[in-house]
């Protein structure tokens, strides 16, 4: 019988900031109650955490920064699971936890989204982005250790923990088309593949516009009636909120130390020689001084697929 409640404010703090690696036990623990739909976080917590995120407003960046931290350490409380998910290390070119990473989402959804985001309907999108990438850590733990690429299967253990989590809120907290919406978004992988093929891979566009289209008309059959004259809008800022989360715009605070970081440094971007390493998405977005304060696809290939699939915003 797996007993879930709610942890402290300072066991929180030690977790994100102890091990990277998640305990054996626990990613044992949190894949049992998965399979066994057992709530992996305290439903009330969690609830907290969800009104926390509704009632912050837009403030200076270095105030957002702080407070999306206390956010992502207030859904830490949730549980001793949950502190470990995202504590745990997501297997990027770079060493980043699930915490670090979520608070770069929500800094740079903040920093250049939210404020063509005041639709009553789209308080949702802050949830989302928290649990958007949830089950990356744990599909790393589940990994065999010499397995190079492992957080492949992270689609998969992102939408299981979103239906974990967000199945038992009660409806006055998240609706039930709010979860529907949420949970197709994460499911949303298509944009980030598209312009990878086309633009990087050099996949014909005809082919690689088919996949995706196929993927998004799914989608976005699926959402509620109330969210469809929004829902190519959330799309979009989903993918560009996590890409721009992958650059030197971005930032977060270490746990440990209480200092914000910038998610991408020279050295992670650039090779000795100047060059781009490509292990960054820094290259995907104008740097034109004009374009700083913005996240905005410039290369023509990106553009070229953009404007097919979603050619009423590009």
């Amino acid at each position: 019988m797996h007993t879930i409640h709610p942890i402290s404010h300072e066991q929180t703090i030690d977790i994100l900031s102890g091990p990277r690696e998640i305990p054996q036990v626990v990613t044992a623990n949190v894949e049992s109650m998965l399979n066994e739909d057992v709530p992996i976080v305290d439903v009330g917590r969690f609830g907290e955490f969800v009104v926390g995120l509704a009632m912050d407003r837009p403030d200076d960046y270095e105030t957002t920064v702080r407070r999306n931290f206390n956010h992502i350490v207030a859904l830490g409380t949730c549980s001793v699971e949950m502190a470990w998910l995202q504590a745990g290390d997501v297997h990027i070119p770079r060493p980043r936890r699930l915490h670090e990473h979520n608070q770069s989402v929500l800094n740079t959804y903040k920093r250049v989204f939210a404020a063509d985001f005041t639709d009553p309907r789209d308080r949702l999108l802050e949830p989302m982005f928290a649990l958007q990438d949830g089950g990356k850590s744990h599909c790393v733990a589940l990994a065999h250790p010499d397995d190079p690429r492992k957080s492949r299967n992270q689609a998969v253990h992102n939408i299981r923990i979103a239906n974990n989590v967000l199945d038992p809120v009660p409806s006055d907290i998240l609706t039930p088309d709010e979860k529907t919406v949420i949970k197709l978004l994460i499911r949303q992988t298509a944009i980030g593949t598209a312009l990878g093929r086309h633009g990087d891979k050099g996949a014909p566009l005809d082919e690689v516009v088919e996949v995706a289209s196929r993927e998004l008309h799914a989608l976005r059959e699926q959402c509620p009636p109330d969210y469809r004259d929004r829902f190519d809008d959330y799309l979009l800022v989903s993918y560009l909120a996590d890409a721009g989360a992958h650059t030197q715009r971005a930032h977060y605070i270490d746990a440990a130390t209480g200092d914000v970081q910038v998610d991408v440094t020279p050295e992670d971007r650039f090779n000795p020689d100047g060059t781009e390493t490509n292990m960054t998405l820094d290259r995907i977005f104008s740097e034109a001084p004009e374009d700083s304060q913005t996240l905005k696809l410039f290369q023509p290939k990106h553009l070229a697929v953009m404007r097919r699939l979603f050619p009423n915003h590009y």
